[in-house]
C-alpha cells in the first residue's frame, strides 16, 4: 500500500512538474509589475509638482500684468476724457499758431510790397525831377520829357 500513496507521473509526461520556479517566476514578475508601477506614479507626481511651480510662477506673474494692464487701461480712458474735454482748447491753439504764422507772411508780404512801391516812388520821384530839367528856360516841355511821364503813368499798376 505504500505504492498507492506515492504519487505516479500523469501519462504522457516523463517527470513530475516543479511548481516551484513557475510560482518563483510569477512572483518576480508582479514584483517588479509592482515596482514599475510605483516608479511610473513617482515620476508623474514629480513632473506634477514641477509643473505645477511653473505653472503658480506663471500665474502670479500673468495676474499682475493684467492688474497692470487694467491699471494703465483705466489711466489711459482717463487721459482720453480729458483729452477730449480740453480738445477746443487744443484747436484753439493750433488755430493760434497757424493765424501767427498767416499774418507773418502777411506782415512780410507788406513790407515787400512797401519796399517796392517805394522803390517805384524813387523812380517816378527821379523820372520827374529829371523832366523838369529838361524843360525849357521858359517852362514848356520838351517832347522827351512829356513822353517819359505819360509812360510811367501808363504802366503796370
Amino acid at each position: 500500500m505504500a505504492k498507492d500513496t506515492t504519487e505516479e507521473p500523469q501519462p504522457g509526461h516523463g517527470r513530475r512538474k516543479s511548481t516551484g520556479t513557475i510560482n518563483l517566476l510569477v512572483e518576480t514578475r508582479r514584483q517588479a509589475s509592482d515596482e514599475y508601477m510605483r516608479a511610473q506614479r513617482a515620476e508623474k507626481a514629480y513632473r506634477t509638482r514641477k509643473n505645477a511651480t511653473i505653472a503658480r510662477t506663471t500665474l502670479r506673474e500673468t495676474k499682475t500684468h493684467f492688474r497692470e494692464g487694467f491699471e494703465h487701461l483705466g489711466q489711459g480712458f482717463k487721459g482720453l476724457f480729458a483729452v477730449a474735454r480740453a480738445a477746443p482748447y487744443l484747436v484753439g491753439e493750433r488755430r493760434e499758431i497757424w493765424r501767427r504764422k498767416a499774418d507773418a507772411k502777411k506782415r512780410l508780404r507788406a513790407e515787400e510790397m512797401r519796399t517796392k512801391l517805394e522803390k517805384k516812388l524813387a523812380r517816378d520821384y527821379a523820372g520827374d525831377e529829371r523832366d523838369e530839367e529838361a524843360e525849357g528856360p521858359e517852362g514848356e516841355k520838351s517832347e522827351a520829357g512829356s513822353l517819359k511821364k505819360e509812360g510811367k503813368k501808363g504802366g503796370k499798376k
